[in-house]
């Protein structure tokens, strides 16, 4: 499954990214800019989302939303 997390900053979605990464999760950063999500810096994830966004906030690092991405498998 793929899901995409918008944080605050880029500094955030830099050290969401390591730590996602150290755990086994693939990810790569992303720009957004969406109506919805408004601008900002994210990561698009490839696993298990729930458990995705519960380590970033264990690890203290805010998500403004984490969403499915569509056509993710």
């Amino acid at each position: 499954m793929l899901c995409k997390a918008i944080l605050p900053s880029e500094t955030l979605a830099h050290k969401a990214q390591r730590i996602l990464a150290a755990h086994g999760y693939p990810c790569e950063i992303i720009r957004s800019t969406s109506r919805k999500e408004g601008c900002g810096f994210g990561l698009r994830i490839a696993g298990d989302c729930d458990a995705a966004h519960a380590l970033l906030l264990r690890e203290g690092v805010p998500v403004k939303l984490m969403t499915p991405e569509r056509g993710g498998a």
